[in-house]
């Protein structure tokens, strides 16, 4: 839980191991929801550029 909430830990050291479980789940879904919401939008973002423009910006970006 550390890695998601950093130094504020005690928000949940009342949760049982399951429910502490069920947590690290809902969020390990919402990364990667996010994360596919993120690539889609700048895919949209790329296409509304010109070509000469989206190869350069892919590049930078990794892509």
């Amino acid at each position: 839980m550390t890695q998601w909430l950093g130094g504020d830990v005690r928000a949940v050291e009342g949760l049982s191991e399951e429910s502490l479980g069920e947590l690290a789940d809902a969020l390990v879904s919402a990364r990667k929801r996010q994360a596919s919401a993120l690539r889609s939008a700048s895919d949209e973002a790329l296409r509304q550029m010109p070509p000469v423009l989206r190869v350069t910006v892919s590049r930078i970006l990794g892509r």
